[in-house]
């Protein structure tokens, strides 16, 4: 007889430590840091601070904190986390700031983006990304809108490093949420 092996976590379950943890990150604590961050990360769309916060251990690995700022956005220049998504491991989001946000969540299907409605986010609000999810947070407000993040260190990296686990989808059909300008 084969003996239990104790409850399975759902992936949701298993990040649920990573999002107590970003939940006790201050906006003042991470404000400073944006800041100094004048412009985008030209790959990702937006401003991104490390946190010196110990990491949390996961089933999916070691996740690591981050602080992040997509700036204000006009038809000209439109400012958006670039759509993404990760093999491995969530993404929760904490956002921080800000008087408007956009979070597109989507699947690559036969080659293509297949989005999900966009749902409104404000100050307070948590959203996880599953594995596999393409994500987009885009800013529809009047002022940068700040967030923390928790992912393993592949999230943050691009093909051809090994183990890297960030992969845009702006190639692909449909690989931009149809709703954002065309000059995105």
């Amino acid at each position: 007889m084969t003996e239990p092996i104790g409850p399975i976590e759902s992936p949701r379950e298993r990040v649920l430590p990573v999002v107590a943890k970003l939940q006790t990150i201050n906006y003042d604590q991470v404000k400073p840091l944006l800041d100094a961050k004048h412009k985008a990360d030209p790959l990702a769309g937006i401003a991104i601070a490390h946190l010196e916060d110990p990491a949390v251990v996961t089933p999916d690995g070691e996740y690591h904190f981050h602080a992040a700022r997509v700036f204000t956005s006009s038809p000209e220049h439109p400012n958006f986390v670039k759509p993404h998504y990760h093999t491995i491991g969530e993404e929760p989001y904490v956002i921080l700031s800000g008087s408007g946000g956009e979070m597109n969540l989507g699947r690559v299907l036969d080659g293509q983006v297949n989005w999900d409605a966009p749902k409104n986010v404000s100050e307070g609000e948590t959203v996880i990304v599953e594995e596999g999810q393409v994500h987009s947070l885009r800013n529809t407000g009047e002022q940068p809108l700040d967030f923390v993040f928790g992912c393993p260190d592949t999230h943050l990296q691009d093909p051809p490093l090994p183990g890297a686990d960030r992969f845009f989808t702006a190639s692909l059909p449909n690989g931009t949420p149809p709703q954002y300008p065309q000059a995105a």
